[in-house]
């Protein structure tokens, strides 16, 4: 913490009352005297101390600056949970590595461990939802054995890849349940299908039904957010294609939740697209008591802001140029 006196504004005569109060903000703040000593060496009672400093502060006269480095961090935190009345907000300092691939990377890194010490520190019991992606593998990853002790852990939305990449969305899945010491239960159905009518039918057969039933009950959800285009985990998993593609980035979304693609504004960019996703809506997502969202790297501050917009977060784990960025253009 930095403290400092300001100039007097240029011609402006000093009162005796003013220079009292310059005197005894010196003599607190820059000599560390007590108000009983400032009292004291000024002939005023500490009662009077106290109204000299208070007028000191309200009037500028002494500026208080929090220096430390992480001081813009807690700042963009607070900021983030009142300008969307959040339950909290957790923001990482990234340090640029001079490689977009690293820095990625690195963003991923610290993003899921902050996420996984704060899960650690909200302890959520009962059944936990979370999805998959690859900062959720992070996340999982960074979960230590005991962190909660949850009842169950159910995926929220398929993940059965249609390419030979894997989604390894039950390594995710597998990971909560054995450091909760949780059972699990598995989505055994893709992300996306090629009709509503096949998504219907999935959703009604027990082995997607009974999951997607548990996923609604489940008190807390645990996610990550997507980015649209090449790079995206459902290009990677042979859900989405170049006209997908195409037709979503016409359609203005910004990116996904549990495959939800969204807008800027928070809707559903392209209806004929969710009608074939297959997992948790968002409506019932934002329904939840504690949802914690996860944006990691480079172009994730449109996804951020259009689910804080959806009403999906509660709870923002992010790193530090995401957070400005949905501040920013909030």
């Amino acid at each position: 913490m930095m403290i400092s006196t300001a100039p007097p504004r240029q011609g402006e005569p000093l009162s005796g009352e003013t220079r009292l109060m310059l005197r005894a903000a010196q003599l607190y703040y820059r000599l560390n005297l007590t108000q009983d000593q400032v009292g004291e060496r000024l002939g005023v009672s500490r009662f009077k101390v106290g109204r000299l400093l208070d007028r000191a502060l309200r009037e500028a006269a002494v500026r208080i600056e929090i220096v430390h480095p992480a001081a813009r961090l807690v700042e963009l935190e607070d900021a983030l949970t009142h300008r969307f009345g959040l339950r909290g907000a957790v923001v990482v300092d990234v340090a640029a590595t001079g490689s977009a691939l690293d820095d990625e990377l690195l963003a991923r890194e610290r993003v899921a461990g902050a996420a996984a010490a704060h899960l650690a520190s909200l302890r959520p019991a009962g059944a936990i939802g979370v999805s998959w992606g690859r900062t959720m593998l992070e996340l999982a990853a960074h979960l230590r054995p005991g962190w909660t002790a949850a009842t169950e852990i159910v995926q929220l939305n398929g993940a059965t890849s249609r390419s030979a990449r894997p989604t390894r969305a039950h390594e995710i899945v597998e990971r909560f349940g054995a450091t909760t010491g949780a059972a699990v239960r598995l989505m055994a159905a893709p992300a996306i299908v090629g009709s509503p009518e096949l998504r219907d039918a999935l959703e009604a057969d027990p082995s997607v039904g009974e999951t997607l039933t548990a996923a609604r009950a489940a008190a807390t959800a645990v996610f990550s957010m997507g980015v649209l285009g090449p790079d995206s985990v459902h290009v990677a998993s042979g859900y989405l294609g170049d006209a997908d593609l195409a037709a979503l980035a016409d359609a203005g979304a910004v990116g996904d939740v549990l495959g939800r693609f969204l807008s800027l504004d928070g809707r559903i960019a392209l209806p004929s697209l969710d009608r074939r996703t297959i997992g948790l809506p968002l409506e019932e997502l934002g329904a939840k008591a504690l949802t914690v969202g996860l944006a990691a790297g480079a172009g994730r501050g449109p996804i951020a802001l259009a689910a804080l917009r959806a009403g999906c977060v509660t709870v923002l784990v992010a790193d530090e140029a995401t957070a400005a960025w949905v501040l920013d253009h909030a």
